[in-house]
């Protein structure tokens, strides 16, 4: 072979050094050329290669195919398939209408009724149940009864309009419904306390006594939007050293109770127990048991009223059941007439009047569980 066809100084060709061979070896390299400092690619037969040519591991290093033998064209389908069935199952309740997302909320409530625990199984304590009242009316006049003239007319019926419902809710929210957001959480947090109907009797202890104890376990906007109240009372609740209680319970409700149904008894057995708390043995009420008045003798308003109930500025109808063993129809309703006149009294033409209704169980029979 002559030895000009290998030369011993190399050739340069554009900063690229020729290997020593043949011309056609040189001819068919396919060395990539350095443009500004980077490889040139496009002067390799990189592009040109096959996908159906490739072994598996060249392939795999590629990217073509994944460990588990599945190309890159499956994992994409099973990842497009995948989002389709999420986007199917997936609503967006969150860009419903408030109006809409409120009736949601007001289902959940009513689908949760709340349950009462039972401390022992020999410690009986009263279901609730709708408590169905009438209002108290005059009976009406008889035929052969002398009239006298001279006489002030008496309506033989009081004018009496709707009454408080007494099926409200005793439900609550679930619990994953209020963690859910916090959007959520405020939407729909205050939905039990406007719509329930919080009952507070006496059992064992005075139901007073039970309300300001659960009253003192809230926070402020729970207790200022609690709307509807039932609450059993004795008589003696209203008077003496329980003023205060109950001065403390109105000022809890002030600002948000609408509907009270309040029953006072008079009578039953008591005694006083530790930490001050009344006991209650409720019973028939009892003849020549102490009641409640509405004013003192100067004729000013009684302080359970002008210290607890002129409190509730935002309350619309007082429902009231008197147990009192000596008191008929007729001395119920002037009671009940004189407490709306003392609870209105003081009120500008502009502020909301309390509407005061007479009232009595039409079932005396107490459901137990």
């Amino acid at each position: 072979m002559p030895r000009n066809q290998f030369d011993d100084k190399p050739e340069w060709n554009d900063g690229n050094v020729i290997p020593w061979g043949p011309p056609d070896y040189a001819a068919q390299q396919m060395v990539p050329s350095f443009v500004g400092g980077s490889i040139d690619l496009e002067s390799a037969n990189i592009k040109s290669l096959n996908r159906e040519n490739l072994t598996e591991f060249e392939a795999l290093m590629l990217g073509e195919i994944s460990n588990d033998e599945s190309s890159v064209g499956e994992m994409d389908m099973d990842s497009a398939t995948a989002t389709s069935s999420e986007d199917e199952t997936f609503f967006p309740f969150m860009e419903l209408p408030l109006e809409i997302r409120l009736q949601v909320y007001r289902w959940l409530h009513l689908m949760n009724p709340i349950r009462l625990t039972q401390f022992a199984p020999w410690y009986p304590i009263p279901v609730n149940r709708a408590y169905f009242v009438k209002a108290v009316t005059l009976p009406l006049c008889d035929a052969d009864a002398t009239v006298i003239p001279d006489e002030t007319p008496r309506p033989i019926a009081s004018a009496v309009g709707p009454l408080l419902s007494p099926c409200r809710p005793y439900c609550c929210m679930p619990t994953a419904m209020l963690q859910a957001s916090k959007q959520i959480y405020f939407e729909s947090r205050q939905l039990p306390f406007r719509e329930n109907e919080f009952v507070f009797v006496n059992w064992f202890a005075s139901g007073l006594w039970a309300a300001r104890s659960f009253i003192r376990g809230l926070r402020a906007w729970q207790t200022q939007t609690m709307r509807y109240a039932r609450l059993e009372l004795l008589s003696r609740d209203l008077s003496g050293r329980h003023v205060d209680e109950w001065r403390e319970l109105c000022g809890a409700w002030a600002g948000g109770l609408r509907g009270l149904r309040l029953k006072i008894l008079s009578g039953g057995g008591s005694g006083t127990g530790a930490a001050g708390v009344s006991w209650v043995v409720a019973g028939s009420p009892q003849k020549g048991a102490p009641t409640v008045n509405v004013r003192d003798s100067d004729g000013k308003a009684e302080l359970w009223i002008e210290n607890g109930l002129k409190q509730l500025k935002r309350l619309q109808y007082l429902e009231v059941e008197l147990s009192v063993a000596d008191w008929d129809a007729t001395i119920k309703l002037d009671w009940c007439r004189s407490l709306e006149e003392a609870l209105n009294e003081s009120k500008a033409d502009s502020e909301q009047r309390v509407r005061v209704r007479c009232v009595e169980r039409e079932h005396e029979a107490r459901d137990w569980k």
